[in-house]
């Protein structure tokens, strides 16, 4: 396979995903892969628990504290269990969505099977990298956050003490700290999804340890520093534009559900809200059941969406790395469109029979066409 830049790799990902969850028309085929999709990008980052506090609540028990600190230590405790979960989750279904858009193999089962051990590996590859990317950044952040700490703490000595208080001075820390975060988040999400796209695909075809792994994406940035850095613009490009769309596709399709349901609703309305305590019980419950009808919606065109706009960014990045991974290439190469014959009226793979030597006619000397022997 030959390689594609990060251009040309739009238009067979895009032709390849539609193959993969259009073409078999199956919505319950649409629905898993996008849920595969969906919980493969759930990274366990989405709880945090809160902290309980210090020192004596005022004015409660200290059994009352007791028991709250209790409660507050099992519901982190628990939200941590979900984090962990999530992450581990979401871990291993990268390798399922891999392979299910590498290979178009739609059986979720055995290949959630197959993954198992690479999975520790590449969790572990994961955590060594945001450690190493928490320590990197550590002496931007911490400069940063400590004048933020003192910006404020000078803002509310000089609130307490009646004195005007310098804003302009407050509003710039605040603006360089939320500045310095998004930039180091910012850098982090580049790099993790150079990590992502370019060192998982050894990990599940070769089990490539965490160190090649890392020593194959870097030999790969560094080969094609331009091409990997358009790569990296038209995958956030492509991600931001198919989130837009994504958000407009599920407002329209959710007006239009709500539709009939709202006709519903107004039906029972109108003929309940009269007929007495039995009735209104009767119009709750159904207000009740279309609003989980409803949900339910939600919830499938999420998944859906926003899955099929992840399963193209998984081929996206795998026409990108084929032309430069033979063994990801030699899976896309036969699905790649074939190329345009300058006569229509041949066909693909049909190349003209070539004469025998015998019926093969010499050629003609250099001063033209001989003269007829009229003995002949």
């Amino acid at each position: 396979m030959r390689p594609l830049s990060a251009i040309d790799a739009i238009a067979p990902a895009w032709n390849h995903t539609r193959r993969l969850l259009l073409t078999p028309r199956s919505w319950r085929l649409l629905l898993k892969i996008g849920a595969v999709a969906f919980f493969a990008q759930i990274n366990g980052c989405n709880f945090s628990g809160s902290y309980p506090g210090r020192g004596h609540m005022p004015g409660v028990s200290p059994a009352i504290a007791a028991s709250m600190l209790t409660i507050a230590f099992i519901v982190g405790g628990v939200a941590l269990l979900v984090t962990l979960a999530f992450f581990y989750l979401s871990s291993r279904l990268q390798f399922v969505l891999f392979e299910v858009v590498l290979r178009r193999d739609t059986t979720v089962a055995p290949i959630w099977r197959r993954y198992g051990r690479a999975t520790w590996h590449w969790i572990g590859l994961k955590l060594a990298f945001f450690a190493v990317a928490l320590l990197c950044v550590a002496p931007v952040l911490i400069p940063v956050g400590l004048r933020f700490y003192h910006a404020t703490r000078n803002m509310n000595a000089s609130v307490a003490e009646g004195a005007s208080p310098h804003l302009a001075a407050f509003f710039l820390s605040i603006l360089g700290f939320i500045g310095a975060i998004f930039l180091i988040l910012f850098v982090i999400g580049i790099l993790y999804i150079l990590l992502h796209d370019f060192g998982l695909p050894s990990m599940a075809l070769e089990g490539t340890p965490l160190t090649e792994t890392v020593r194959r994406v870097v030999d790969l940035t560094r080969a094609e520093p331009g091409q990997v850095l358009l790569y990296i613009f038209m995958r956030l490009v492509l991600g931001f534009a198919g989130a837009i769309v994504f958000e407009f596709a599920l407002v329209f399709g959710l007006l239009i559900a709500l539709v009939p349901l709202g006709g519903i609703a107004a039906i029972l309305w109108v003929a309940l809200h009269h007929a007495g305590f039995v009735g209104y019980a009767f119009m709750v419950v159904g207000w009740v059941i279309l609003g989980i009808i409803f949900l339910v919606l939600l919830i499938v065109a999420c998944i859906m969406g926003s899955g099929y706009l992840y399963t193209f960014l998984q081929a996206y990045a795998l026409y990108f790395l084929g032309g430069r991974y033979p063994l990801v290439g030699g899976y896309l190469e036969p699905l790649l469109p074939q190329p345009v014959y300058a006569y229509p009226g041949v066909p693909q793979g049909y190349y003209p029979p070539v004469p025998p030597a015998e019926a093969q006619q010499p050629p003609l000397p250099e001063d033209g066409p001989r003269e007829p022997d009229p003995n002949v």
